[in-house]
């Protein structure tokens, strides 16, 4: 689907789906193209029987605190300082050390069968699914069904998801109706998207089932698995340390994207100060991540700086200009990825402003504007009371050289935010584990 036709799509919401949603009424099949479109291809692919989805599909209702949630992921509302903080609490590290000396044996077999560091596996399903306390209680086929018919913007991604999970219940004999996971249809100790699941699950606990809902041994398995699939290099590191400053010409080199665009050689042209063990041809990035909340305005009315809890299509609204506009200058991604602090540039204003739009935006502050109340594409917030203060932060600016498997961990979660948690989580934890190992040791000496 175009950029275009989901933007429309979005701000008109037919009115099935809006009845949909506000009646959370069951599905009827025959009454839902996309979904009967999923169904056309089973039953092509000799899967199922019509009559077999009908009585899925009936089972199914579209869920709007599903639709709610997909418009305010922590990577958006939250800066790095809080994001942080909720996957750094001492309660969190300690029940990875206790995760890990439980499953101690098959985390180090997991670690020499496919070179992922057991400190990197045990903080994925720390930071997933809190070691298997928090796997997620929507019910998957509701969730995947919601953003298929009620999300327009990923319908197609969802889609996929959807047929995915129905493939793989059937193949796992599980009940379609009765799997829980997160409101975007991940699942288990992982949160595996469906397609993740049938695609870098292993038995690893070796009883003839790939089971990441309630084994956790498999799951252990099925994260290294997945991360030696998608570009993990064994032996190599993830960051650099963290640098408060670093020379004028390196500070301006940092970004988000989410690949490896410089040489080590051409970075130390710049003033980088890296190891000499980093040879020339070694390609890194720099990362630059903020944990204060204040955003500098930028003096050319042209840009605007990208706060928490921004969504593209919701700037372009309260500034009036085209969504679509808006994400190609910005050669933004299909899904629309934006983070705190990018400065975009603005394309020229529509002629029309919406009447709020009007009374905020003034020919000199157009980068400053807050959002409109009430738009489509505004970031959900609580309107009972107020969010709490964001609690001071020790992590302020820093800078970060990161290597290709700061990347690979961004193959599991698209953000820079969830790799930098990942990355400083998995060395809490074993630096954690590390320090208990030598009490008991000299308790055992004595």
């Amino acid at each position: 689907m175009s950029l275009k036709k989901c933007v429309i799509a979005a701000l008109c919401i037919g009115a099935m789906n809006i009845n949909l949603v506000n009646n959370a009424d069951a599905v009827e099949l025959k009454e839902q193209p996309k979904l009967q479109a999923i169904a056309d291809e089973l039953i092509a692919e000799n899967r199922y029987t019509q009559k077999e989805l009908e009585a899925v599909f009936s089972k199914a209702t579209v869920q709007q605190v599903v639709l709610d949630a997909m418009t305010s992921p922590a990577e958006y509302k939250f800066t790095w300082g809080k994001y942080r903080k909720l996957f750094l609490k001492e309660d969190r590290i300690q029940q990875g050390v206790e995760f890990w000396n439980e499953y101690q044996q098959d985390i180090e077999r997991a670690e020499k069968e496919y070179g992922v560091p057991a400190s990197v596996i045990v903080a994925i399903v720390g930071v997933e699914s809190k070691y298997g306390r928090f796997k997620g209680k929507h019910k998957v086929l509701d969730s995947l069904v919601t953003l298929t018919v009620g999300f327009p913007r990923r319908s197609k991604f969802f889609a996929s998801e959807l047929k995915q999970f129905l493939i793989l219940t059937k193949e796992n004999d599980l009940a379609f109706d009765e799997v829980l996971g997160s409101y975007a249809g991940a699942v288990g100790y992982p949160q595996f998207i469906s397609s993740s699941y049938r695609s870098y699950a292993v038995d690893f606990s070796g009883d003839g089932k790939m089971d990441l809902i309630n084994q956790p041994v498999d799951a252990i398995g099925s994260i290294a698995n997945y991360f030696i699939k998608n570009g993990w290099k064994p032996g190599e590191p993830v960051t650099s340390q963290a640098y408060e400053t670093v020379d004028a010409n390196i500070a301006k080199l940092a970004n988000r994207k989410r690949k490896t665009q410089f040489t080590a050689a051409s970075l130390r042209d710049k003033g980088a100060p890296l190891p000499e063990s980093i040879s020339g041809d070694e390609r890194l990035n720099v990362l630059m991540l903020d944990a204060s909340e204040i955003v500098t305005e930028p003096k050319n009315s042209d840009i605007y700086i990208v706060r928490a809890g921004d969504t593209a299509c919701q700037i372009a609204e309260t500034l009036g200009v085209s969504c679509k506009a808006l994400s190609s200058l910005n050669s933004l991604n299909q899904q629309g990825d934006i983070f705190r602090g990018q400065r975009l540039k603005l394309p020229a204003r529509s002629k029309k402003l919406p009447a709020k739009a009007k009374q905020q935006i003034t020919s000199n502050d157009r980068a400053q504007t807050t959002s409109i109340e009430g738009s489509k594409w505004e970031v959900a917030k609580n309107s009972a009371k107020q969010a709490d203060p964001e609690p001071a932060s020790t992590v302020q600016e820093r800078f970060f050289f990161t290597h290709g498997n700061f990347y690979a961990i961004t193959q599991y979660n698209h953000s820079v935010l969830y790799a930098m948690a990942v990355h400083d989580l998995s060395k809490a934890i074993n630096l954690a584990k590390s320090n208990a190992d030598q009490a008991l040791n000299r308790d055992s000496a004595e």
